[in-house]
């Protein structure tokens, strides 16, 4: 694409993403001082058009960005976006919200995205809600049997069975439980199941049939899928595309199939800088096809916890939703990383957070 076209693409869409209405070649030229004539941009909207970029909805009408025009506004025009202070508000809110629990500072930092944006923000949190490690004890039973008592911080006990290949005294066991609660209480348990115990076990090794438990217990399907978050469905209606209210109604269906909706999050969806951005058809829902699915992970010191983002229009502004969607992950991302002190014993989120950068270290993402 030569660089006219690529300007005019990027007039239409800025315009498009501001009035929802198509965009005709007299506004392109009276607005954005491309120093060319309307004629000759109506030459190159055609030519945009024959080669996907731009759609026309009617007759005689301006046109409109498709799938393939979004894509590459999104992929060139916008590489390198960086987080601004524009939306700093949200993401410190993020920071300063003080909660007990993960699925509570999800839902907070749902909440706040989608009120910054206008648009539907969803989440997904570990299946139970993301306990954290309340305490850990080994229970002598008889001869070489113990038990494993595993507790999380909503009340919830798992236990498993011990088989020592020797009899230890309760002493040694009490010793042993002790011991690793105190190195894993206020951990997230889906982060221990992601790597955490593995460390454990190489630096206590006389501990390894514990820990082999503690993994089996961890690994059990019994705490359910990841759940989803969804915040500020009804900002979909405000929107001029979904004025219909079949065109509302597919959208609000989809929506209230939560496993569906989980299918979604968890697939690999086309990456930027970090972000997951899925347009129109991208997303594997037939019912998202005029939607937009800007996403981003967030992590505990263990690992990757689940994903957040917004879901809206493909006429989205998609530098700020970017730029809000990755400052919001990463405080969650912080929030999930701060100490709570020794009243809780490990990472938590009941700690007054300290400030930092938006961004977060990602690795790959």
């Amino acid at each position: 694409m030569d660089l006219r076209k690529w300007r005019v693409l990027r007039a239409i869409v800025d315009d498009y993403i501001q009035t929802a209405e198509p965009v005709g070649s007299r506004t392109v030229a009276r607005k954005y001082g491309l120093e060319v004539s309307a004629a000759t941009i109506r030459n190159e909207m055609a030519d945009l058009e024959d080669m996907g970029y731009l759609e026309q909805p009617h007759t005689s009408a301006g046109r409109v960005p498709s799938d393939k025009g979004y894509r590459f506004y999104v992929d060139t025009l916008l590489c390198g976006t960086e987080p601004m202070a524009a939306d700093a508000e949200a993401v410190r809110q993020v920071l300063a919200f003080k909660a007990a629990r993960l699925d509570q500072l999800v839902r907070q930092a749902a909440h706040l995205l989608s009120e910054a944006t206008d648009f539907l923000a969803v989440a997904t949190q570990p299946g139970g809600g993301g306990e954290r490690l309340a305490g850990l004890q080994v229970v002598p039973l008889h001869g070489s049997e113990a038990v494993v008592v595993l507790v999380g911080d909503d009340g919830r006990a798992r236990t498993k069975v011990i088989r020592f290949a020797h009899s230890p005294s309760a002493r040694d066991l009490e010793q042993i439980g002790r011991a690793l609660s105190e190195r894993l209480r206020g951990q997230p348990l889906r982060a221990l199941a992601g790597g955490r115990l593995g460390a454990l076990a190489a630096e206590l090794g006389q501990f390894r049939e514990v820990i082999d438990r503690v993994k089996e217990l961890l690994a059990e399907p019994d705490a359910g899928p990841e759940r989803v978050v969804v915040d500020g469905a009804t900002n979909l209606l405000k929107q001029p595309e979904f004025r219909e209210v079949a065109s509302a109604q597919r959208v609000l269906q989809a929506l209230e199939r939560d496993r569906l909706l989980g299918e979604m999050l968890g697939l690999p969806l086309p990456r930027l800088n970090g972000l997951e951005v899925a347009i129109g058809r991208e997303i594997p829902l037939e019912e998202m096809a005029d939607c937009s699915l800007v996403t981003a992970v967030y992590a505990a010191p263990g690992g990757v916890m689940g994903r957040i983002g917004v879901l809206g229009p493909r006429r989205m502004d998609y530098t700020r939703v970017m730029r809000l969607v990755e400052g919001v992950a990463g405080a969650v991302t912080k929030a999930l990383g701060e100490d709570t002190g020794p009243e809780r014993g490990g990472p938590g989120l009941d700690a007054p957070p300290k400030r930092s950068a938006d961004r977060r270290d990602r690795g790959e993402r």
